[in-house]
């Protein structure tokens, strides 16, 4: 059984490795545009994580255990994976929006910290580790709340840093520092 949880393990880390390493711009084409618009770098699904929590949560499936017929409870058990299926996927397009951010201001930056680089690698792989975990169980039909919830928590703190970094940039050359 250990080799079992290694190799699954094993599997997922090369499986994000590779996803990291891809081109990003040959799977996404013409999506971007040739000017970078501010809007396209904020997250706007993962402040729905309570909502979406909510409606994905256990005590629905109990309601509807002692009020719906069988054919009904599955059809709605159906409808809510594929419901978190697109919010994962939301909050696949959110994170990718801050790190395009990340890079935009990296770029900007007149100094790249090897170690910033560094952690915002490790934070790619984490996401994607802890992605394919969330949707792995959803697909299995299995609870992942918990799982979306860390991805919703590292979007926001990631939110957060990168306000953090671009802050100083943003201050006016007079103003005192805070």
């Amino acid at each position: 059984m250990p080799v079992a949880i290694y190799g699954a393990a094993g599997l997922l880390l090369i499986v994000a490795v590779v996803l990291l390493l891809r081109n990003p711009g040959a799977s996404r084409g013409s999506r971007r545009a040739t000017r970078t618009e501010p809007a396209e770098f904020f997250p706007v699904h993962y402040r729905y994580f309570v909502q979406a929590k909510q409606a994905f949560s256990r005590e629905n499936a109990a309601y509807l255990a002692g009020r719906a017929s069988a054919p009904v409870r599955k059809e709605w058990e159906r409808g809510c994976r594929k419901a978190a299926r697109l919010y994962l996927g939301c909050l696949r397009d959110d994170f990718e929006r801050l790190s395009r951010l990340a890079r935009q201001i990296a770029l900007r930056s007149p100094q790249v910290k090897v170690q910033q680089e560094a952690e915002m690698f490790w934070l790619d792989v984490r996401f994607e580790i802890l992605y394919a975990i969330a949707l792995l169980r959803i697909q299995m039909g299995r609870a992942a709340a918990e799982d979306v919830g860390h991805i919703a928590s590292l979007i926001g703190a990631l939110g957060s840093r990168l306000e953090q970094d671009a802050a100083p940039a943003e201050a006016p050359a007079g103003a005192p520092s805070r």
